[in-house]
């Protein structure tokens, strides 16, 4: 993880566990929306009353779903990972037993039968664009995309093609950092990724359907910036200004690490 001491995960504001390198935990809920916060912290060190990072999520019914810590500005950030690279780095991975979940939430975990673990719905495979590298300071539409942009939506569109012998769907989520107001940060979100979404599939050519939507400021990133606008306050935001873009389908079987 890159990060000194343990990260404590907390599930809908209750403790669940602290996990160390290497180390993992398992949580079984009813689905719906989730919201994980991290706190990094050593032994001796400092109690913190925040979360370092906070990630809102969305369980889905009758399936297995995979996170990884993953240091950003110096911070643990909880992400989604592929069933496919969960499965291989669970297996050299150690059950976290030394402390007790305070999830009131959790439900006992039933282990599926294999029938059912074979119709459960895979998981895309996420690919986050900064979204300040993508278009210019408040610009949406496809005159917006800076040259950096179109050059990193092309790379990804080539390792796409490259890495997938079939692809079921892509879906582009257009994301926005909390300044500002709501209903602007939502129309933002969704308008880069429609701009996102019509690029792909004019440089593809992609045989696949690509679908858009912005999410606003709902699942940010990071959520320990300043809520008013400033310098430093727009630089702390940056993670969250992002377009995700989800692809469904079967790598190619020489690109299944990445």
């Amino acid at each position: 993880m890159g990060l000194k001491g343990a990260t404590g995960v907390f599930v809908n504001g209750q403790y669940h566990t602290s996990l160390i390198p290497g180390g993992y935990s398992q949580l079984c809920l009813e689905p719906g929306a989730v919201e994980i916060g991290t706190r990094q912290f050593q032994v001796g060190g400092a109690a913190k009353d925040t979360y370092d990072t906070l990630t809102a999520v969305r369980l889905q019914a009758a399936q297995n779903q995979y996170f990884a810590v993953y240091v950003e500005a110096g911070r643990p950030v909880f992400k989604p990972v592929s069933t496919a690279q969960a499965l291989k780095e669970l297996a050299t991975a150690r059950l976290q037993m030394h402390t007790i979940s305070r999830v009131t939430q959790a439900r006992e975990c039933v282990q599926a039968p294999a029938t059912a673990v074979a119709e459960t719905r895979p998981v895309p495979e996420q690919f986050a664009l900064a979204g300040d590298a993508l278009f210019a300071f408040g610009k949406s539409n496809s005159a917006g995309l800076t040259q950096e942009g179109l050059v990193a939506i092309d790379q990804l569109v080539a390792s796409i093609r490259n890495d997938y012998h079939q692809i079921t769907h892509i879906h582009v989520i257009g994301h926005a950092d909390p300044l500002g107001s709501s209903v602007a940060n939502k129309r933002l979100s969704e308008e880069r990724a429609e701009t996102v979404r019509r690029y792909i599939e004019r440089v593809g050519p992609i045989s696949t359907r690509i679908t858009s939507e912005g999410r606003g400021s709902r699942q940010p990133v990071v959520s320990h910036c300043a809520r008013v606008a400033s310098h430093s306050a727009i630089a702390c935001n940056q993670p969250n200004r992002r377009v995700v873009v989800e692809v469904l389908g079967q790598r190619k079987a020489n690109s299944a690490g990445r």
